[in-house]
């Protein structure tokens, strides 16, 4: 089970990191977001490249690195719920990274145990905050 989840997670990350990576080209994101100004001009280049990173380590043969992408994924995408708030996008905004967050506990869970995931995605949670 936790390898679909980890199949649709990675899927989505690889497309969105191009996205984000050409960002300062394209200007894609910010334009779907209706974020102009909200995030430094490397964000979304940075957060690319650590989208295909993420991609990638979710298939390693070790578990840490598994858990670690997913403790990012959950992070990250904590992030992409407060950002939505922030800018007072409609609340079923956030639910798309939410979704995610949702994603990363269960492969976590499914992993490690269910209290393992619960307060690492509580940690995330306070990270992506940031």
């Amino acid at each position: 089970m936790d390898f679909a989840l980890r199949v649709a997670e990675s899927t989505a990350f690889a497309m969105h990191s191009l996205l984000a990576i050409t960002e300062p080209c394209t200007g894609a994101v910010t334009f779907a977001l209706h974020g102009e100004g909200s995030m430094p001009r490397w964000f979304w280049p940075l957060a690319g490249i650590l989208l295909a990173l993420v991609s990638y380590a979710n298939f390693s043969g070790v578990p840490e690195v598994v858990l670690g992408a997913q403790a990012y994924i959950a992070a990250f995408h904590s992030g992409g719920v407060f950002f939505h708030w922030r800018l007072r996008h409609h609340p079923v905004a956030g639910g798309a990274p939410g979704l995610f967050v949702a994603m990363a506990v269960a492969v976590t869970a499914l992993r490690a145990g269910l209290w393992v995931a619960v307060l690492g995605a509580a940690a995330s949670v306070a990270v992506g905050v940031l």
